[in-house]
């Protein structure tokens, strides 16, 4: 899943995967083809001589926007033969959902198992559990002869009882559906992905161990211009030393600061402030404490103010 915090824009990618000849394709011609040409992109075919990859966007026009984002689905089909496996590992690299189209013929009952295993095989290779995909089985070509019962193939594949549709997908029966049923399930885990980001802004928080900082109070008297000293022959008189305020307490500084903040959840943990050496470090924590980044700024001895701005994002 692609966010683009940005542009306020999520690609969720869509594979339907499945034995070589069940209909995958068939599948996307068909959708690309009832489709409304302005919420759909052009269907890209990456053919060699030996294989074939296609994919097309595919923007849903009566969702709207999902916490504030666009959504739009890349919907991709993989090779289908077994010697095709290393491309077909790369397809499925980052799906969001998952349909596995199934050839309904009593023939086909070994076939279709050994390319379920091989989805299987391949999301493990990349650490991803198919019970946490949105998953939906199409059981194609329900029109020919021979056919295996949707009970029996169930029994065969899917065991955790995800959605399934009989299809016919040279005709176009139990494509749409099939389609509807997976961006629906995709399009929730958007959703509490979209939640979760949300989450983690929100925990951010902002804390303060300072070594040596005046309070805010004689930073003000800091900033103010010096007072002009008029011109004389004689020698200028030196002036008193200020007297220097103590430390203010961690939670004083912690609540000025934030008022200078439209919103302090933004703002992240900066763990250590302070000047060392002629120089200002800053060490950088997330919001579980983590150390993120280490930033140091040479200081000059006549220097006066540092302002320091940082753009929070997840």
């Amino acid at each position: 899943m692609l966010i683009n915090h940005a542009t306020r824009q999520v690609t969720a990618k869509i594979v339907y995967y499945g034995a070589g000849l069940c209909g995958k394709t068939t599948n996307l011609f068909h959708i690309h083809a009832v489709t409304n040409p302005a919420s759909r992109g052009e269907l890209v075919s990456m053919e060699t001589e030996i294989e074939r990859t296609l994919f097309f966007d595919l923007l849903p026009m009566n969702v709207g926007l999902v916490k504030g984002y666009q959504t739009k689905f890349q919907l991709y089909t993989v090779p289908g033969q077994v010697f095709y496996d290393s491309t077909r590992k790369l397809v499925l690299k980052g799906a969001d959902g998952i349909v596995f189209v199934v050839d309904s013929q009593e023939l086909m009952e070994e076939t279709n198992l050994e390319s379920f295993q091989n989805l299987n095989d391949h999301l493990d290779f990349y650490g991803v559990n198919l019970a946490q995909i949105p998953l939906v089985f199409q059981y194609n070509k329900r029109d020919l002869k021979n056919i295996v019962p949707i009970e029996r193939m169930n029994k065969m594949l899917n065991e955790s009882n995800r959605p399934h549709f009989a299809a016919v997908a040279t005709k176009g029966s139990g494509v749409i559906e099939t389609l509807r049923e997976i961006a629906a399930l995709t399009l929730a885990k958007v959703k509490e992905t979209l939640e979760h980001e949300k989450n983690k802004q929100e925990k951010v928080a902002v804390r303060f161990a300072i070594e040596k900082l005046p309070t805010v109070s004689s930073i003000k008297e800091d900033q103010t211009e010096p007072e002009k000293i008029p011109a004389k022959e004689s020698p200028p008189v030196a002036a008193k030393a200020k007297p220097t305020s103590p430390p203010a307490p961690e939670s004083l500084l912690k609540t000025d600061f934030l008022k200078e903040f439209e919103d302090p959840s933004r703002v992240t943990i900066i763990e250590r402030l302070n000047v060392n050496g002629g120089g200002l470090q800053i060490d950088i924590h997330d919001g579980d404490g983590q150390f993120l980044k280490t930033f140091r700024i040479a200081v000059s001895d006549k220097t006066k103010k540092i302002n320091l701005i940082f753009d929070v994002r997840s």
